[in-house]
């Protein structure tokens, strides 16, 4: 399947399919005469036959470690000494770190280098869409990016048969965001195949509807000034714990998630079953345990670091009146800090 861009101008594709990547990376690198392959270093290890004509590789450090700014700048000086040029094409192979941190050294190198996605991931069925690139700082995660749009997407579900359980509950955090986000039929039709463990046969169309809910955000509101801040459903909490607890990505959104439907009971007076969410949650396999015993200054000192707040002692959250309707609120940090300790209670 090939699911396009619609902007006014420098479209791409995100192609999504079984056995794709040989037939889509011919086609794109087929077009520059010089091309380099960015590829994590663990990927690298379990699908080496993938990789072993390509020329001009780089394996980068694995998953997150990868995001950080002497790890990104060591690979633009082996770029540079490998005479990459403003033509040339990268491919950057791996995961959502990856991903985010080989786009961000290709929106600077040369002041802006062609590349393309290949995520290999269920978390980066996220990430690789929608031009965001980032890198962390020991403040907190993703404080230091660019919006630079990919020459393309191929994302060859093959590659998620080698995630393991731990990757697979990562990555679930963020279709989960996306079926919130679409409406409750999707929530509701997600949960129920679900209800006894992720089956990736089963999460395909849930894969493909999740591409389809972010494109929409991202195609009407590119550099995140308002409607695209509803992605970050789950994220102000889950980033702060992410950093805090050192957690997969995704096991951190759900915290968040659980966090946000919270508030918007308390706050729009939703009617969320927080209960059967908490239930259905550690059923799957996460470990909430980290809820019970929340270090409230900590969270909120990262909460308030985060880059789309705006007001001083306000912390922005995204909040749903219900599935598919998100809204923004901004919430005062003794309000807050009250807020995290009555969840507690009741989680």
């Amino acid at each position: 399947m090939d699911i396009k861009t619609d902007y006014n101008s420098n479209n791409y594709t995100i192609h999504v399919g079984h056995s794709i990547f040989e037939t889509y990376i011919n086609y794109y690198t087929s077009k520059y005469n010089d091309v380099f392959y960015l590829i994590d270093e663990y990927v690298f290890d379990l699908y080496k036959e993938k990789f072993i004509s390509f020329e001009n590789v780089i394996k980068v450090p694995q998953g997150e470690s990868f995001k950080d700014i002497h790890h990104v700048m060591d690979t633009i000086d082996l770029l540079l000494k490998n005479e990459v040029k403003r033509n040339s094409l990268i491919v950057v192979i791996g995961g959502g770190a990856t991903g985010d941190a080989g786009a961000f050294l290709s929106s600077i190198l040369l002041r802006g280098i062609d590349y393309i996605h290949v995520p290999t991931t269920l978390l980066s069925h996220d990430s690789s869409i929608g031009g965001k690139t980032a890198i962390n700082r020991p403040s907190g995660k993703n404080l230091v990016g660019t919006f630079y749009r990919p020459k393309g997407v191929i994302y060859d579900l093959n590659f998620l048969q080698t995630l393991n359980s731990e990757e697979l509950l990562s990555g679930f955090g963020e279709v989960v965001k996306h079926a919130m986000l679409n409406n409750k039929n999707t929530i509701n039709h997600l949960t129920e195949v679900t209800k006894n463990g992720i089956n990736l046969k089963e999460l395909e169309p849930f894969i493909i509807s999740g591409i389809k809910t972010k494109m929409y955000y991202v195609t009407v509101d590119e550099t995140e000034s308002n409607l695209r801040r509803s992605l970050n459903l789950g994220h102000t909490l889950g980033h702060a714990l992410e950093y805090e607890y050192k957690l997969k990505h995704g096991h951190a959104i759900i915290l968040g998630l659980l966090f946000m439907l919270f508030l918007s009971n308390k706050i729009l007076d939703s009617q969320f079953d927080l209960n059967y969410y908490k239930k259905y949650f550690k059923k799957i396999g996460y470990n909430i345990s980290y809820l019970y015993n929340l270090a409230e200054d900590n969270l909120i000192d990262l909460m308030s670091i985060d880059k789309k707040n705006s007001v001083s002692n306000m912390i922005n959250f995204v909040l749903l009146e219900d599935y598919g309707t998100p809204v923004f609120k901004g919430i005062e940090k003794n309000a807050l800090k009250d807020y995290l300790k009555e969840f507690q209670e009741i989680i």
